[in-house]
């Protein structure tokens, strides 16, 4: 019996451990794909008309004499508000047609298609953004789990040891 507690005490040891170093390197990997994303996206220079403002204007854009502060795309939420920007002014451009609806001699065809890679490049930048948060935030609730693994676990386990002693 007091082998099975060694062992319990042991393995729970070793389960903290294992979840602390886990939480740690995920938080650690996130946090650098992160740097990686967020400096790729910023060495394309996209310095536009801050997309979230122009959003709350209709047809996205500003009215006649107001001023739109441009800004830098180098956050999930300005390269999803660009993209929505992109996707506003192309299909105001077209008449509202998809890529789909237009014919196939449409000069707005290659307009349509510069602006749906572009807009695809930037919700790409979006999402990576966003699972880096979720591989950070799963890192962290790993983190909290280990050092709760270890804070809890272990003392119950060495104190079963003790009481059989």
């Amino acid at each position: 019996m007091r082998f099975i507690r060694l062992f319990l005490l042991l393995g729970t040891l070793g389960l903290g451990v294992v979840l602390l170093v886990s939480g740690v390197f995920m938080v650690i990997s996130g946090m650098d794909t992160r740097s990686v994303i967020k400096d790729g996206v910023t060495d394309e220079r996209l310095v536009v008309p801050d997309p979230q403002v122009l959003l709350t204007y209709p047809g996205a854009r500003a009215p006649e004499g107001v001023e739109v502060p441009e800004v830098l795309i180098d956050t999930a939420e300005e390269a999803d508000a660009q993209a929505h920007v992109i996707r506003t002014h192309v299909l105001e451009q077209t008449g509202g047609k998809t890529y789909g609806e237009m014919a196939r001699d449409d000069p707005n065809r290659e307009l349509y298609l510069n602006a749906l890679t572009l807009q695809s490049a930037l919700h790409q930048a979006h999402i990576s953004f966003e699972i880096t948060r979720l591989v950070i935030g799963l890192g962290a609730l790993i983190i909290v789990l280990g050092v709760g693994t270890l804070v809890l676990g272990v003392p119950i386990a060495y104190l079963s040891i003790k009481r059989d002693a």
